[in-house]
């Protein structure tokens, strides 16, 4: 930014001038934009009108101005200062990735099974992403249970002057044993990986929109984990907290406040039934048929059967209480919904087989 400010654009101001007073012979030209020298009439045409002018300058000068100058020089030095500052950044990455390349190849120098790795054994990068994973004191003898304990098996018996046949179930036994990409990370993921499990512990979670390429995360964190842990009771979302959903959810027959069981399940019925045997009527294999309506109807009616038949699976052993009345047995009005629903899956169903065979064409 210095050079910016105090070299760049001065040099360019002061080039500006330079050429403004040796072409034009008007110094003050290049702080107005319109010279005092000699200028072609506009009418004057012929070569005669063009000998002794300075057209070409002259129209530079009235097009360009002083603020067009300047807006040059800076833009001239916003390019001169971002061409410095990425050539100092990719010296100084390409100093450090040296540095580092060359201190962890003088680590691996000093063991032995890690040298001359064959590709057909373990790839370069797989074998650096391996190494990062692994506490640097396990290197050299790493424990049974790692992979990196079977490398060291395998890099001690094949490799260059050392057996160059691999028996079959050896080389499925190295394969089998690698670890899966997504738990060798290399150092900017094990960040990001890190910094994850601390805001989950926190009971916290990264608030990320889905893209093109996978997820951007947007900074931002939601609190998932309230009192309880685990319970999740901290989580708002527009599907479950919003206040058409909740008005939405709460007109519905089973959460509607004020009805009987029984006014529940006729409700519920009659609109599962009246549109179930659209799809069997308009899409079945008997469409095009004067049966359609029928069969429909008698599709419509089984599943509505099914249904009701799990509901009271399920009422018989569960035993919810939701729609219980003092002293009643334990899912009485859960059940009596059920038997409800099958009568008026069965009105509603035979209500759009009416419907359908009176003003179907």
């Amino acid at each position: 930014m210095r050079d910016f400010a105090s070299v760049s654009t001065a040099l360019t101001l002061a080039a500006v001038c330079a050429c403004t007073v040796l072409l034009t012979g008007d110094v003050l030209a290049f702080t107005a934009g319109v010279s005092r020298g000699p200028q072609l009439p506009p009418h004057a045409t012929g070569a005669s009108s063009l000998a002794g002018s300075s057209m070409p300058f002259a129209s530079a000068q009235e097009v360009m101005g002083a603020k067009g100058v300047v807006c040059f020089g800076m833009g001239f030095g916003v390019l001169l200062a971002l061409s410095r500052g990425l050539s100092q950044s990719r010296v100084s990455c390409k100093a450090e990735g040296s540095d580092i390349a060359v201190k962890e190849k003088a680590d691996i120098s000093k063991i032995a099974y890690l040298q001359d790795v064959p590709r057909t054994i373990l790839e370069a990068d797989v074998l650096e992403k391996l190494l990062m994973n692994t506490p640097r004191d396990q290197w050299e003898d790493p424990p049974e249970d790692t992979y990196l304990y079977t490398l060291k098996t395998f890099a001690e018996v094949y490799g260059p002057g050392k057996a160059t046949k691999m028996g079959w179930w050896d080389y499925f036994r190295l394969k089998l044993d690698l670890p899966p990409g997504f738990e060798l990370l290399d150092e900017d993921e094990m960040k990001v990986a890190a910094d994850y499990d601390k805001l989950m512990m926190e009971g916290k979670i990264p608030f990320a929109v889905p893209g093109p390429a996978g997820f951007w995360y947007t900074g931002a964190v939601i609190q998932w984990k309230g009192k309880e842990q685990f319970a999740g009771d901290q989580v708002q979302t527009l599907t479950e907290n919003g206040r058409f959903s909740k008005q939405f959810l709460a007109n519905l027959a089973f959460y509607r406040d004020g009805l009987k069981p029984w006014q529940r399940g006729l409700e519920i019925g009659m609109a599962h039934g009246y549109f179930l045997i659209g799809p069997f009527t308009s899409l079945g294999p008997l469409r095009n048929t004067p049966e359609a309506a029928t069969v429909g109807l008698l599709c419509g009616c089984a599943i509505v059967g099914l249904v009701s038949i799990g509901g009271l699976i399920f009422g018989s052993t569960i035993k919810p209480t939701r729609f219980d009345k003092e002293g009643d047995k334990p899912a009485s009005g859960f059940i009596e919904m059920i038997n409800w629903h099958a009568i008026g899956g069965l009105g509603g169903a035979g209500f759009a087989h009416a419907l359908i065979t009176v003003f179907g064409s």
